[in-house]
Order: C-alpha cells, then sequence, then structure tokens
C-alpha cells in the first residue's frame, strides 16, 4: 500500500480534538444580510422585547420544547412494527402512506429492504434505545440484526440480492450493505468494548479497501455504488450516477478503532473524490469498453434509459462550486464521509470541499430542512438527503464553523419534526375520501403501524408532494431517526475539563440537564452534573450585546470565547442562565425549479429558528400547522 498518502502522525492527534470550537464566520460567509445564515430576501424583522429578570424565578417553561427523546419512543415503536418475524424479519420498504393497502402485509416480500432499509434500521434500534431508555424492541433489533449477519460471508463482505438497484439473478457483493453493517459493528464495539468485533471489522474494512481502484495514490470505485462479483462490475441504476458511499464506514472503522491505515485510505478516497478520478475513470465513461455480460445487465437498469446521453456529455461528479446534478442522498451521503473524514484531519482543502458542499444543499434547499430529492429536478424531498445535510451540518461545525449548529437545530425543529408521521385527523379524512368503506378502515389500521416513522418524501409545504401521493419509503423512516439523535448526541459535549452545550434543545445528559423555554422566549437554563467549565453557544443571529448571563438566579458578566457564553468553573448544582431576545422576520425565498420551469417562491414567517407560518399553504394535508406541533400520547411513556 505504499501508494497510499501517509497521515498516521495527523490521526494521533485528532482524538483529543475532533470538535474543538474554532473561529464565527465572517458576516462575508453569511448568505442573506439582516439575518445571518438565512436565505434570500429578508424583511420585518423585528427583536422580541427582553424578558424581566423576575421570570427567572419559573422553573419550567409554560410550553415544552420539542422533545426529542419522546420523539425517539415513537420511532422506536416504528422500528418494532415495521419487520415481519414470519419473514424472517424481512422490513418494509414500499409505503405509501394514501394508497391501498398503504404497505406489503404480513407474508407479502418486499424485495427492496435488502441490503439496504434493514441496515439503516439497525442502526436506529440502538441510537433510539440509547435515546429513551426503551428495550422493548431488543427482541425484534436482534431479529433484524440476526437477517443482517446472514448477508456477511467468509470473505468480508456483505452478499446480496439486486433487487432494490437491479433486476439481476443471484447475489452480489456490495459495499453499500458491507458499510453499513461495519458501521452498526462499530457502535457494538463502542458500547460493549467486546475485542471479537476488531478482526470482523478488520476484515470488512480490507475487503472494501481491496475492491478499490488507485490512480496517482488516490483511490476511486470505477463502478460507483454498484455491486460485482468474480466476473467484474455490475450495471445497475447505481452505476451511472452514485459515487461509492462507504466513506463514513471507513472512517467510523478508523476513528472507532484507531486504525491508521483506514484513516489514510479513507484520505485517499477523499483525494480520488476531490480530484473526480471516478468521473474519469467511470466504467460507463466508454460504454463500447463493457463486457457483453455487462451490456445485457445495462438493459434492465432504468438508470441507462433515463440518462441515456450521461456517459459521453455530462459530468456527474461535484464540481469546484460544490454544486452537482441529479440525485441529492447519492452525493449527500458521501459528502457525511467526507465531511466525517474532515473531522478526523482537519485537512484545510478537505474542509473546504465540504463547506462548499453544504452550502450548495443549503441555497438550494430551504432554511427549514425541505431539501430536493433530485437537484436536476427539484420536485420532492427525501428525508435521507435531508439526514445527510444534517450531519455534514455537525461536520463542519465541529472543523471550526459552529454556526452550521443552526442548520442542525432549523431542521430538525422544522423539517424532521413535521416528517414524523402520525394518524392526523387530516390525513385520516382524506384518506377515507380515498378509499371509502371498509378499505379505507383497513388501510388506516395497516397505517398505524408507521406511526412514530418518518416521511420520505414531502412537497415543500405539503404531505403530498404531488396530488395525493404520500411516500414515506423505508430508507427514510431511519433516516429521520439518524436526524433526531444527531441533534439529540451534539447538543451537550464534553471534551476535556470543558462541556460545550452547541444548541438550545432540551437535553437531560451525564454533564447537564438543559432546559429550552423555546419556542417563545429565548432562554437556556443549564443544571450542572459535573463540575466543569461551561460553554453555551447563543444561535449565530443572537445580538451579543443582548445577551445575558446568570448563576444561580444572580446577573453575571458576559464573557465570551469564540461563539460560545463562558461559566468557569461551574459547579456540581449550579444552575447557569443565558437569556437572548428572539427576532421574528418574514423571508422569501426562490426554490428553483427543473428544467423550462419556473421554480416556487414561499414566504415564511420565522420566530428565531422555528417556523410559525408557510405561505402558500399546502392544498392536501398542509404543514406547520400547529406551532410546536404536538405528539400524541404513546401508550405506556
Amino acid at each position: 500500500m505504499s501508494n497510499q498518502p501517509c497521515i498516521a502522525a495527523v490521526f494521533l492527534g485528532t482524538l483529543t480534538m475532533l470538535t474543538m470550537p474554532g473561529p464565527s464566520l465572517s458576516a462575508a460567509d453569511n448568505p442573506a444580510g439582516p439575518v445571518p445564515s438565512f436565505h434570500g430576501e429578508i424583511t420585518s424583522v423585528e427583536t422580541k422585547a427582553d424578558m424581566p429578570e423576575a421570570d427567572l424565578t419559573v422553573p419550567v417553561p409554560s410550553q415544552r420544547d420539542i422533545d426529542l427523546v419522546a420523539m425517539a419512543r415513537w420511532a422506536l415503536e416504528a422500528l418494532r412494527r415495521n419487520p415481519r418475524p414470519a419473514l424472517g424479519y424481512e422490513c418494509r420498504f414500499s409505503i405509501s402512506l394514501l394508497a391501498y393497502p398503504p404497505a406489503p402485509g404480513p407474508t407479502d416480500h418486499d424485495t427492496i429492504t435488502a441490503g439496504d432499509t434493514e441496515n439503516r434500521m439497525d442502526w436506529e434500534f440502538s441510537r433510539m434505545k440509547e435515546m429513551c431508555g426503551d428495550a422493548s424492541a431488543d427482541e425484534m433489533a436482534r431479529g433484524v440484526r440476526q437477517r443482517i449477519m446472514g448477508h456477511l460471508h467468509p470473505d468480508g463482505l456483505c452478499w446480496v440480492p439486486t433487487a432494490a438497484f437491479a433486476r439481476l439473478p443471484g447475489s452480489w457483493a456490495n459495499h453499500w450493505t458491507t458499510g453499513k453493517l461495519l458501521v452498526s459493528l462499530c457502535d457494538d464495539y463502542r458500547r460493549s468494548k467486546d475485542e471479537a468485533l476488531r478482526p470482523v471489522c478488520r476484515k470488512m474494512f480490507e475487503a472494501l479497501r481491496r475492491r478499490a481502484d488507485w490512480s496517482d495514490g488516490r483511490a476511486y470505485y470505477a463502478g460507483g455504488n454498484s455491486c460485482w462479483n468474480d466476473h467484474g462490475w455490475a450495471i445497475t441504476d447505481a452505476s451511472p450516477y452514485s459515487p461509492a458511499m462507504l466513506l463514513i464506514a471507513i472512517a467510523t472503522y478508523a476513528h472507532t478503532f484507531g486504525d491508521r491505515e483506514a484513516l489514510d485510505f479513507a484520505v485517499a478516497v477523499t483525494e480520488g473524490e476531490m480530484a473526480s478520478e471516478q468521473w474519469e475513470h467511470w466504467i460507463l465513461r466508454d460504454p463500447s469498453k463493457l463486457t457483453d455480460e455487462q451490456k445485457a445487465q445495462a438493459k434492465l437498469t432504468s438508470s441507462i434509459a433515463i440518462w441515456p446521453t450521461a456517459p459521453a456529455n455530462t459530468n456527474l461528479s461535484v464540481r469546484a462550486d460544490g454544486s452537482f446534478d441529479h440525485h441529492s442522498h447519492m452525493r449527500g451521503h458521501q459528502g457525511w464521509g467526507m465531511a466525517q473524514v474532515a473531522v478526523l484531519t482537519h485537512e484545510p482543502r478537505l474542509v473546504a470541499w465540504c463547506k462548499r458542499l453544504l452550502d450548495f444543499f443549503l441555497a438550494r434547499g430551504t432554511d427549514f430542512g425541505w431539501i430536493p430529492e433530485s437537484m436536476t429536478y427539484p420536485q420532492r424531498s427525501e428525508t435521507c438527503a435531508v439526514a445527510d445535510v444534517i450531519s455534514m451540518a455537525a461536520c463542519m461545525a465541529e472543523c471550526g464553523y459552529p454556526e452550521y449548529w443552526d442548520t442542525v437545530e432549523r431542521f430538525v425543529r422544522n423539517y424532521i419534526r413535521e416528517a414524523q408521521f402520525f394518524l392526523a385527523p387530516d390525513y385520516e379524512d382524506l384518506y377515507r375520501k380515498l378509499h371509502p368503506g371498509e378499505e379505507g378502515e383497513k388501510g388506516l389500521a395497516m397505517a398505524r403501524e408507521f406511526e412514530g416513522g418518518f416521511q420520505g418524501a414531502m412537497g415543500i409545504n405539503d404531505r403530498c408532494y404531488a396530488n395525493t401521493t404520500m411516500d414515506m419509503m423505508g430508507c427514510c423512516v431511519p433516516e429521520g431517526m439518524r436526524s433526531i439523535h444527531t441533534a439529540w448526541n451534539n447538543t451537550v459535549v464534553r471534551r476535556g475539563a470543558a462541556v460545550y452545550v452547541n444548541m438550545s434543545l432540551d437535553r437531560d445528559a451525564p454533564e447537564a440537564k438543559i432546559t429550552s423555554f423555546l419556542p417563545y422566549t429565548g432562554r437556556v437554563d443549564i443544571t450542572v452534573k459535573t463540575a466543569a467549565d461551561f460553554h453555551f453557544r447563543p444561535p449565530v443571529w443572537a445580538v451579543k450585546e443582548q445577551i445575558k448571563a446568570y448563576r444561580n438566579g444572580k446577573p453575571v458578566e458576559v464573557e465570551w470565547k469564540g461563539s460560545y457564553v463562558v461559566f468557569p468553573a461551574a459547579a456540581s448544582g449550579d444552575k447557569l442562565t443565558v437569556i437572548y431576545p428572539l427576532i421574528s422576520f418574514v423571508q422569501k425565498q426562490h426554490i428553483q425549479g427543473a428544467p423550462g420551469e419556473p421554480g416556487r417562491t414561499i414566504t415564511v414567517h420565522w420566530l428565531g429558528n422555528t417556523v410559525l407560518k408557510l405561505e402558500p399553504t399546502g392544498e392536501k394535508l398542509p404543514l406547520y400547522q400547529h406551532v410546536p406541533r404536538p405528539l400524541p400520547p404513546l401508550a405506556g411513556s
């Protein structure tokens, strides 16, 4: 492996400085004038009146802020109900909530799930349990994991059918599935420290690295995110436009086990991505070089029909300015992996590349979290892509741009909260209208099985992105869960002798209990559990001169370190309070349309990081009708 760049010395220093806060963005970096980090035209900016000091005696807010733990309880319920034990714990991907039936039944196979939906759900069983402490889904989680482990062969790779992206017979080695399982096993190791997992994970890493192609020390995968067997790469839907999205797995493995070779390989893949090596050496760049077997495979691949000229004249890589074409999740998932390697290395070129990609996502979506499924045909969102942007934003915050914590918080407060599915009255009324009588009641009974999951595709202002189409998509269900876990996990972070509170979200952590008085009062209480220097980050739009700090109810001088208010030497039992006046404003934003289409203009009424109203109002199942959106009660919680 002598052609790989060596960064072992860098890696040795990263584990203790992964998430140190960096400098604030300058005004020139902010996309919109009077309200930093927002896009479009901003008008009617007003500052909410300061809170009287007497209100500090109020121990709890009159209205609970977004409850991530309660969302996790509901999410775990959705995970528990999705797999079918009678089918070997096969999960369900094909969920269309306004169709009849809305999903495959107890004995109906859903072939798309293999090696994809089930692996994503495998991640979230343990993460949702971590958030809410509920063990009721453990038996289902064990069944799903046993099913996934059945895909792992002695060669260190997962072999699965191609039904998710092709119609090829047999099983194929798949680095997407292998990488997903590798992350699961790394998560297991972090919790259990079971050394028996180390050689298993190392073997999987080596198998993934062995399939890579090389050019001047840069790694890439000529087949993109497709699969392969002994005859070589298969031509599938994943071949024409998808990068090999395994970086997050390699980075996770490298970090978990401190494997220097794995980090070197991850860096080589990032170098290949930044140099567009996959595009330059793409297996479909010259179709005449395909084998007869591959040409036959191409006839079974819908993507070839969709983009028949792509190999000849369309560069599908990320451009120098961070922009790209077509599928957002494919680029976002790879971008998340790139950003995670940036966290591990803090390599300036890589950080800059990731920031440009993230900023393109944010400019083409909305500031409340709607991210188009396709950048070329932006008709609907995809929650998978939203989750990718949330993860990229968290990584960039760790790389020296803490203002991106506002992106994480805004996306979760608004889009992700709205995307969690429940049988609301307007949904039930519409379903019964579409399916009257007994059919409607049977369909609603099945739809109830998916409550707590996350919708996969939505319009900007409506749960129906087109007419009466309301897709959940099994891949997006766990990605919404990943989003709330990312926000929950990063709200309170301990680094050495300091504790950082990055977002104004409720969180009961080992270091402190955070109580937010949002969305209507800009106040956060920090009840200290562990003695440390505490750092709290107000939102980027909060005016520093108007921020007030209190320790045990008494005003203290506001001390700053970068973007954070600092409380030195906080003792266990201290109550720290930060008050920042909220701002309200109106945002008008134009969302680019597909080629030849005019696009759409929306008007968003904001209070801080919370959407109060969205215009125009959706026609079928409008979004943002209740602020904050209440969660229905969950039996037993």
